[in-house]
């Protein structure tokens, strides 16, 4: 069962297009994506532009593909966070993330996933650098390494790294 969920933001953003070849759309505040009150991710406007850009890129539209989040088991902490564009949906695994004013964007995490990263922030950032997607302010993570691409889970005994 594919759980699909919309923002229940107050104050929904606004997106408008944008003759700039690099921005898709461009979205003026940030929203959240709710699926329920334990489940909670925050998607931010920066990661909308990125997953746009991308499927502008692929001569993609946003009905056909969108940005997969998931946690894989590796790194020096224990746990890696991984992105990729994707276009299959995992009928009875996949919850996805329709933010309201995302021009179609979409975020798609496995419910094992969305266990490790609720009350998270999807992020695009760019640094000086690198530029990537992250997860940010998860509240399931106790630790994390020196460069950030590996954390270790709260209370790893309940969250198991499962296959």
């Amino acid at each position: 069962m594919v759980v699909v969920t919309t923002t229940n933001a107050s104050d929904p953003p606004s997106i408008h297009s944008s003759d700039d070849s690099d921005n898709a759309a461009a979205v003026n505040t940030s929203f959240d994506a709710i699926v329920n009150e334990d489940e909670r991710l925050t998607i931010t406007p920066s990661c909308v532009r990125q997953v746009h850009a991308l499927l502008k890129r692929r001569n993609k539209s946003a009905d056909e593909m969108f940005l997969r989040v998931f946690v894989d088991a590796g790194g020096c902490s224990g746990f890696t966070y991984q992105f990729e564009l994707d276009d299959e949906l995992v009928d009875d695994e996949d919850i996805i993330f329709e933010p309201q004013g995302a021009n179609g964007a979409r975020v798609v995490v496995d419910e094992a996933s969305l266990n490790i990263i609720h009350g998270s922030k999807i992020d695009y950032v760019q640094e000086m650098i690198k530029s990537a997607f992250v997860v940010a302010d998860n509240p399931q993570s106790e630790s994390a390494c020196g460069c950030g691409s590996s954390f270790a889970v709260k209370n790893f005994a309940s969250n198991p790294a499962l296959d």
